[in-house]
């Protein structure tokens, strides 16, 4: 303990930014990380949150068209794109839950305090630790280019999601390879539960 008072806790970090952010196994550093990238899909969720109430902020269709998403609200709107509204709440809701709250939560918050409060020098695994960040880095670029990537007919998101689940999907077009007999298509034959007397 005395040791420890008389040389102090002024130890500077000798890494390169590239080397301590990128391919670091440092508990602390893969924690704050988790952090900074769960607020950056945090903003990009509100502002899919923003973009939904600034269409509920009048009555009548301003940016939602039918004709495609607009930035600028003009009068020319006749009809609505429930689709992209859709498209946004739904996105809203997953990136909020599953790249914002989980990963900053047991990711940035785990990561950072657990071993300090066991007494661990690190985490186990730490190499893999900083793998398990990019792959989350990974999921989450892709979660937001599925939301604002055009499907088949020219909407935005509509080529993902729930038309990719296969056993629910009703269309061929949509997955067409995969066969009609493997989906969840027929329905079971209705029966009567009640005795027969």
């Amino acid at each position: 303990m005395a040791d420890a008072a008389v040389h102090g806790h002024d130890h500077h970090d000798t890494r390169g930014f590239f080397t301590r952010w990128f391919m670091s196994t440092n508990h602390k550093d893969i924690g704050i990380l988790y952090i900074f990238t769960a607020a950056i899909a945090g903003f990009i969720s509100v502002a899919f949150t923003v973009y939904m109430r600034m269409e509920l902020m009048e009555p009548g269709v301003q940016y939602m068209c039918a004709e495609g998403a607009r930035m600028i609200a003009d009068g020319d709107c006749a009809d609505p794109n429930g689709h992209l509204w859709n498209v946004l709440i739904t996105a809203h809701g997953i990136l909020m839950m599953f790249f914002v709250v989980i990963p900053a939560l047991f990711g940035g918050f785990g990561n950072y305090f657990m071993p300090l409060q066991i007494g661990a020098p690190d985490m186990a695994f730490p190499r893999m630790n900083n793998l398990s960040y990019w792959m989350y880095v990974a999921g989450t670029s892709l979660a937001v280019a599925s939301v604002i990537s055009p499907g088949g007919n020219g909407q935005l998101g509509s080529g993902v999601g729930w038309v990719l689940y296969a056993p629910l999907s009703t269309s061929e077009a949509a997955i067409p390879w995969i066969s009609r007999s493997s989906r969840c298509t027929s329905r079971a034959p209705r029966r009567s539960w009640a005795r027969s007397t």
